[in-house]
């Protein structure tokens, strides 16, 4: 349950929403819980508040690292890889809300952080925004 159950992360909008229902009465506004959260990380609560380059503000499990979400997107695009297509499939912010069971919106962040971080290359193409494994960063074996 919990966070955990939604992949790990949700988008401020989301957790504001959530947590004001379950209250039914004398609700929070939006800056006091923009102002809580923020004093997770101090308080060293098991959630935090983090902004991802574009603005979008979530909150997420202290356990759920960049680094997992990273892994867990490179096996999908590598799950693809065959002798005969070393390049594989691609996959887009729908393919990897559904695989990653997160918002669209936060797919299309993770895809876009790991590009930053060099897992994936992007094809923005006719067929829209596009993500490959970077086969760049791959050993050449001579």
């Amino acid at each position: 349950g919990g966070i955990e159950g939604v992949g790990g992360v949700l988008a401020l909008p989301d957790v504001y929403c959530l947590f004001n229902r379950a209250r039914g009465t004398a609700l929070v506004s939006p800056d006091d819980l923009l102002q809580a959260c923020k004093l997770w990380e101090k308080l060293r609560l098991p959630l935090i508040l983090e902004k991802f380059e574009s603005g979008v503000l979530v909150v997420k499990a202290r356990s759920h690292s960049d680094q997992e979400v990273c892994v867990r997107i490179e096996a999908l695009v590598r799950a693809s890889v065959t002798a005969v297509d070393p390049l594989g499939r691609s996959t887009t912010a729908g393919d990897t809300a559904a695989a990653l069971k997160v918002p669209l919106t936060l797919a299309q962040e993770y895809l876009l952080m790991a590009e930053k971080k060099g897992t994936l290359c992007r094809d923005d193409g006719p067929e829209g925004l596009r993500f490959y494994r970077n086969f760049f960063t791959d050993e050449i074996v001579l």
